[in-house]
């Protein structure tokens, strides 16, 4: 019968080995590749600038974007991003790197708390290495995104909650306890009411089902006390700045989010279902495997690995299950749910591979298909680029680039195969992870143009902004907004033809005159005809209300689907005559 191994599975030098090679993974993958390209839209310039603007004007409680109120979320994000431009400069590493060590924390509580539950340093290194391996985390962890932050508080204030409530000793139940309600008060800086409410709906029912009654009874008012001292103050400061932002933060940002019929980025219950296999890829496949170990008879484990099961099963089912009802979904709100989820696969896998010995056929079925996807996705690139008669997804000075990501690819159809004739123990299963390294990794850098283009006007704003000057007045429209802000270093740009996410901004009182309808803007081209320079920048070509007040002699310019026009201001009357 197999028994649960002991933190004597790996001996000193091997788990020293394996420490220093995870911390080469995520050196490779989460830090080295964040200057691999440009920031993207909409996302990463948004909280680049709105952490600029906080550096710039000093008020770190108001978050604002263009120099307009922003109320979507609190100011976490914004506050780690703002101490990273202050110590690492204006630049793409340091917009990210919060993100990237948000991903690196949430790895070591995972190795925290499959060590408490499992006792196997092995199982708890290999977490950690399906955890950094993920795709989701991958490309999340490299995006400046307030997701990984805010996953990272919520998963460290509910892991050390969870240490409280196992711990033996009660100096040490007190001081967890305050520590994951301290963090968990980082939850709610970072995305909100959310970092009380998952939480509460998945360590209530495990605490109950292990009977735990006088954590819920006599120490559970410690971590609410600490996480509200850690909110109250931003709160009640926010409050007297901008008495609205409560209500606007509530009543839109949560509960229209949550149940309205119009609620932003609205998807069906089983959207999160359906990207499930590309979001775990390439973990997915193995889930036949993993699951087999899962279900052992009974008598085959410990009461504490019973116990850490029952948690990580609640613990990424009852969140996924919650954002699956909720009206509003992008897939990045799932990503609280990969921690136990990597902490289930690798005590899984490796229970799987303990009991059957010889015989790993689930396992070798998931690496196939691993594989298959990589064929598939290497095969679709290779017609992209050759089997159409007009011009591929690379230009011809960018083959370098696409020759780069085919042979990465290549390597994703190889290594799992050759992960089905390694003998000994889980190495096998590890081809699958590794296969994904050199893939996600060289998509950072091999792009093609087109991306950019579409993506990143980066390289194109800052062309202009040797025309721009303190006097000229820009302009752009509601999608690009929070672009032209950070890269002209602008925080008072005009918005035309839509409002969109700075809506709020420009119908608050300090917004007023922000927003141009067609005759505002002919208006005001007229006004400054001939004393400042006007730079009109468009996502998609600039419409046709607009369009109609550009004069003629503009210089304009575009980038893909980016377009600008310059209009220089006019010589006065008297000054034309003279000349």
């Amino acid at each position: 019968m197999f028994q649960e191994k002991s933190s004597s599975d790996l001996d000193g030098r091997e788990f020293s080995l394996l420490v220093l090679a995870l911390a080469g993974l995520f050196l490779v993958l989460y830090v080295l590749s964040l200057f691999g390209r440009p920031l993207f839209i909409p996302d990463e310039v948004r909280y680049a600038e709105m952490a600029r603007e906080m550096i710039v004007h000093g008020n770190w409680i108001v978050p604002r974007l263009d120099g307009l109120l922003y109320f979507e979320k609190p100011p976490l994000g914004h506050w780690l991003n703002a101490i990273a431009l202050v110590v690492f400069g204006e630049n793409e590493f340091a917009v990210r790197i919060a993100s990237a060590l948000s991903a690196g924390i949430t790895a070591l509580m995972a190795y925290v708390l499959c060590r408490k539950f499992f006792e196997s340093r092995a199982t708890a290194l290999l977490t950690v290495f399906i955890y950094l391996t993920c795709f989701e985390v991958q490309v999340v962890g490299t995006l400046s995104v307030l997701d990984t932050m805010f996953t990272a508080a919520l998963n460290l204030g509910i892991g050390f909650m969870v240490l409280s409530a196992i711990a033996e000793e009660k100096p040490a139940q007190t001081r967890l306890m305050l520590l994951g309600g301290c963090i968990l008060g980082l939850a709610f800086l970072a995305k909100g009411f959310l970092g009380f409410v998952l939480p509460g709906i998945v360590l209530l029912p495990w605490l109950l089902w292990e009977k735990k009654y006088a954590v819920l009874l006599k120490r559970s008012w410690l971590a609410v006390g600490a996480a509200i001292a850690i909110v109250l103050p931003w709160a009640i400061a926010i409050h007297i700045q901008q008495p609205d932002f409560w209500r606007y933060f509530v009543v839109v940002e949560h509960l229209q989010r949550f149940a309205a019929e119009n609620a932003q980025h609205k998807a069906p219950a089983y959207y999160f279902l359906m990207g499930l296999p590309l979001v775990t890829f390439p973990w997915f496949f193995l889930l036949p495997a993993g699951i087999s170990g899962l279900v052992a008879p009974r008598g085959e484990r410990s009461v504490q690995a019973k116990s850490g099961i029952a948690l990580m099963v609640l613990w990424a089912v009852v969140p996924f299950a919650f954002f699956s009802v909720a009206s509003g979904k992008l897939i990045t709100y799932i990503l609280p749910c990969f921690l136990p989820f990597s902490i289930l696969m690798a005590y899984g896998l490796r229970h799987y591979l303990a009991r059957v010995r010889d015989s790993r056929r689930m396992m070798n079925i998931g690496l196939v298909f691993v594989s298959l996807v990589f064929l598939v996705a290497l095969v679709s690139l290779w017609r992209a680029q050759f089997g159409s008669a007009g011009q591929g997804l690379y230009m011809a000075d960018e083959m370098g680039r696409f020759y780069i990501l085919a042979a990465v690819l290549g390597l994703g159809v190889i290594i799992p195969v050759a992960g089905m004739y390694v003998r000994g123990g889980s190495r096998g299963f590890l081809a699958g992870g590794l296969a994904i390294i050199p893939v996600v990794f060289a998509l950072q850098f091999v792009l093609p143009d087109e991306v950019m283009q579409h993506k990143a006007p980066g390289a194109f704003l800052e062309s202009l902004a040797g025309e721009v000057t303190p006097d000229t007045i820009v302009i752009t429209n509601g999608s690009l907004v929070r672009a032209v802000s950070w890269h002209l270093k602008r925080d008072d740009v005009y918005v035309i033809q839509n409002k969109g996410e700075t809506a709020y901004g420009l119908d608050a009182p300090d917004g007023a005159g922000r927003f141009l309808e067609p005759l505002d803007l002919a208006s005001l081209l007229r006004q400054h005809a001939s004393s400042n320079d006007v730079l009109i920048v468009c996502k998609n070509p600039c419409n046709k209300d607009t369009r109609e007040f550009i004069s003629a002699n503009a210089e304009a310019n575009s980038y893909g689907n980016f377009y600008s026009y310059l209009i220089r201001k006019s010589a006065p009357a008297d000054e034309a005559e003279v000349n």
